[in-house]
Parts: C-alpha cells; sequence; structure tokens
C-alpha cells in the first residue's frame, strides 16, 4: 500500500519539474504525443457556446485552450492540477481573460461547486491517482446532470500494455496502475456515472460517461 502523503508529493515534485522543463511546450517527444492525445478528446467534445467545461490534470492549459477556440472563447473554462509550477504556467499563458480559471487542487478534492460543468476531461493523468474512486466521485458531484466525462488513458486489454504497467510500477513511483476496459466501466458505474462508450485502439482508449 502506498503512503498517500509521500505519493501526492512525489507527484507534485514530478510535475513540477516537468513544468519548470517546459517539457509540455517544447515541441518535444512528449509534448508531441500528449498533444496528440489531448486533440483527440477535443476533436470529440460537443461544445456549445456558454459551456461550463473543466480539464482535471491540465498542465500548462492547452487543452483548455483548444476547446475555448471551439466557441470563441464564449464560456466559463477551468483547469486544475496538483502541480503548483503547471498551474502558475497555465495563468501566464491565458492571463488576462476573466473568464479562464486554473487551480492547483487534488483530483479528490476539487474547490468548485456542485452540478456546474457540461464537460470535464481528463487526459493521461487517471494512472497516477492513488483513489481513482474518490475522483470519479468528485467528478460526479462537479457534472450537471447530463454532463459528460472524457477521460482518456492506457488501456489494459494488451499484452503489451499490462506490460509496461508492470514495469511502470517498478521504475516509476508516481504511477499507480492502468485499467481495463472493463475496469474503467465497473469504476465509472460505481462513481453513479453512465459508461455511455469507449474509443480505443491497442494501446489507449477514450472512455465516455455521463451523468
Amino acid at each position: 500500500m502506498k503512503d498517500e502523503t509521500k505519493h501526492v508529493q512525489m507527484n507534485k515534485a514530478m510535475w513540477d519539474q516537468w513544468a519548470e522543463a517546459g517539457t509540455l511546450d517544447n515541441n518535444g517527444r512528449k509534448s508531441r504525443f500528449l498533444r496528440e492525445a489531448q486533440s483527440k478528446v477535443v476533436s470529440l467534445l460537443n461544445v456549445k457556446e456558454n459551456v461550463h467545461f473543466l480539464d482535471v490534470g491540465c498542465g500548462t492549459g492547452w487543452a483548455v485552450g483548444q476547446v475555448a477556440k471551439l466557441v470563441n472563447d464564449k464560456g466559463l473554462f477551468y483547469g486544475v492540477d496538483l502541480s503548483e509550477k503547471m498551474i502558475e504556467k497555465a495563468k501566464s499563458n491565458f492571463s488576462g481573460k476573466d473568464n479562464f480559471h486554473f487551480l492547483q487542487a487534488n483530483s479528490e478534492s476539487i474547490p468548485l461547486d456542485d452540478n456546474f460543468f457540461d464537460i470535464i476531461i481528463c487526459t493521461n493523468s487517471f494512472h497516477h491517482y492513488l483513489h481513482p474512486d474518490k475522483a470519479l466521485k468528485e467528478i460526479h458531484r462537479l457534472l450537471k446532470s447530463g454532463g459528460k466525462l472524457y477521460i482518456l488513458d492506457p488501456l489494459a486489454d494488451s499484452w503489451v500494455i499490462k506490460f509496461w504497467d508492470v514495469m511502470a510500477k517498478l521504475i516509476e513511483p508516481e504511477h499507480v496502475k492502468i485499467y481495463s476496459m472493463k475496469e474503467f466501466q465497473q469504476l465509472f458505474e460505481q462513481a453513479g456515472l453512465r459508461y455511455s462508450s469507449v474509443k480505443a485502439d491497442w494501446h489507449q482508449g477514450i472512455h465516455i460517461g455521463e451523468k
């Protein structure tokens, strides 16, 4: 069993280091991979003007900005991240835009109102969550009735990813678990979310749920 405080501290330290190094914004291999993944999620969203949107694990806010562009910045756009340094960069990237809000917070406890968001996304951070059930219950709280959740994460339905999951636990202390499609469905349902569909390939899936 992982020590909860230590786990949070390790994740904060890792993502703070990424922020200071500019890893998400330097057009390097990691940045391109993550942007491509986020673009796939954004392409699936049915975003309308005056949307209330949240990105959980937002990094420097790139996906938040892409969603806002779809509706000419007409809406309320939020991002939360465990890393204070990531949030500092996100705030800097969108300074002067009063309808953009970035908060440093744990995915299990987000200081925002109940039943507030039309759309929530989470890309490539879910496998770092020590208590995924608590994170999903928090997302359920934040979503409006009929609101949608999109989670993109590696998918443990092939032997390659299952092997990578085992190795990641050995070499990356911040890593927790990669989930199968069936496990995602169970987690969604336990949190009170309807698991409506999944867009999957051999190594990752976009899981779509609705409140």
